[in-house]
């Protein structure tokens, strides 16, 4: 596993499922990927990218946002989860 980012912000998406913004975007991921969600409290989550969303904001020029499987609720996704990315293939 390698460590990609925090969990900055976590939102829903109508029809959709759950979209996390990660605080920083270290590497590049792909649709399909698999990724690992770890809690500050110690939770697991094994889950797949879905899809890759460009936010806009008038704050910031742009950010990414990760669309999960849609097993994964927002509430399921605490701020400041670490997301990891399975390297093995």
């Amino acid at each position: 596993m390698i460590f990609f980012s925090k969990v900055e912000a976590a939102f829903t998406v109508p029809t959709r499922g759950c979209v996390i913004v990660p605080t920083a975007v270290t590497t590049t991921v792909h649709i399909g990927e698999a990724i690992q969600l770890r809690s500050p409290h110690g939770d697991v989550i094994d889950t797949r990218i879905v899809g890759i969303e460009l936010i806009k904001n008038l704050s910031v020029p742009c950010e990414v946002g990760l669309m999960l499987s849609k097993e994964v609720a927002k509430e399921d996704v605490p701020l400041n989860a670490e997301i990891w990315i399975n390297d093995s293939k």
